[in-house]
């Protein structure tokens, strides 16, 4: 039974325990602070650089069924770093509401894939305005000093949830929440660092 992904607006999923293994095929980096590139194709567990900070996670696919990408610490599934039917390129934040000592990412996929571990202090610089297609993650060169209204906009057909982080990284504020079109203006709290965007179509952040 083939699993696909429903507009929803939130997404509450259960942890389940997982029984680490040896990466096969992987290249292996020794510290989240530099690049580390994973490949491989179908499904696999990946040993990672223990990550207890917030992280980004990079990632490819080039397949027809589903690509789900969880990341592990404990032994159980925390944070979910990719969900997508088919093609998948994106950007996702782990470590952002619960931190975690993350040992590894859990691969579901049918096809070949790449997987980019890096610190948040990596994802893509945010200027004035911010635009892409599918989850991403931006940052401001230094915290907001000052409340901010910004706009926003999405067209696709599923989820767009766009979170606000602070210095740390760490969640601080949701800035929407809805499935399909959406344009609609909001504040950005002062301390703004980072956000994350969901997204399964193309969007822009404007301050």
């Amino acid at each position: 039974m083939r699993l696909r992904p429903r507009a929803l607006a939130v997404l509450v999923a259960l942890a389940a325990p997982l029984l680490l293994g040896s990466p096969a095929g992987a290249q292996v980096a020794h510290d989240v602070s530099a690049v580390a590139t994973y490949r491989g194709e179908g499904d696999d567990v990946v040993r990672i650089p223990v990550t207890a900070g917030p992280a980004i996670v990079k990632g490819t696919h080039s397949g027809e069924s589903n690509f789900i990408v969880w990341a592990v610490a404990g032994g159980k599934q925390v944070d979910l770093v990719a969900n997508e039917v088919g093609e998948y390129k994106g950007v996702r934040a782990f470590n952002t509401v619960f931190p975690r000592k993350v040992r590894a990412l859990e691969v579901t996929a049918d096809g070949a894939w790449t997987l980019q571990v890096l610190p948040i202090t990596k994802a893509r610089y945010w200027a004035i305005k911010a635009k892409g297609a599918g989850p991403d993650v931006i940052r401001l060169t230094a915290p907001l000093r000052a409340a901010r209204r910004i706009t926003l906009r999405h067209q696709g057909e599923s989820n767009f949830i766009v979170w606000a982080l602070d210095n740390r990284g760490r969640v601080t504020k949701l800035l929407a929440n809805r499935v399909g079109d959406y344009r609609g203006r909001v504040l950005l709290p002062a301390g703004t660092r980072y956000a994350t965007v969901e997204a399964d179509g193309v969007w822009s952040i404007a301050r």
